[in-house]
């Protein structure tokens, strides 16, 4: 008997927005405004929401936290930090008023723990640290990285939600 080839599964890229609010606290107002307006190179500092930040000197932050991460030139000042072991495919790419954090999505896999305990030690860090808080587009979730039963409550609804945005 031979062994049919594995295909590989459909991977979706998650991602998770990480922002400093002027207030202390994110809403979905704020949001709604970054979303409107966050291309935009015309609004006066006073009118947005979150604070402006240094990539050169966060991306230096993270690398003390994980000297393993490899940074990459983005486009103008942005910084890309590569987690070293691309099968996870981690990425943080910092810019001028945040970060987005991306990773794959793994339905049902012990390596989506993995990939998430990373990418939660992250936001925690960046929470405890410069004051992140994180918003997750994909299930419009606000979060202040308050504990790790977060990991879990996402966990679970990422795979109760995500499986069905996946290509059939």
């Amino acid at each position: 008997m031979t062994e049919q080839p594995r295909t590989a599964l459909p991977r979706l890229i998650y991602e998770i927005h990480l922002y400093v609010p002027k207030t202390g606290t994110l809403t979905p107002a704020m949001l709604n405004w970054l979303f409107e307006h966050g291309q935009s190179t015309d609004q006066p500092e006073m009118f947005w929401p979150v604070r402006r930040i240094r990539p050169k000197a966060l991306a230096r932050l993270m690398l003390r936290l994980d000297p393993s991460l490899i940074p990459i030139r983005g486009p103008g000042e942005d910084v890309e930090l590569h987690y070293p072991n691309n099968e996870l495919g981690i990425v943080l790419y910092v810019h001028d008023r945040g970060a987005i954090l991306f990773f794959p999505y793994m339905a049902y896999s012990i390596y989506s723990r993995i990939v998430l305990g990373i990418c939660y030690t992250y936001i925690r860090y960046l929470y405890d640290t410069q004051g992140f808080w994180s918003y997750d587009p994909q299930l419009d979730v606000i979060s202040y990285a308050d504990d790790f039963q977060s990991i879990e409550d996402i966990s679970r609804l990422m795979d109760a939600i995500m499986p069905k945005m996946l290509p059939q």
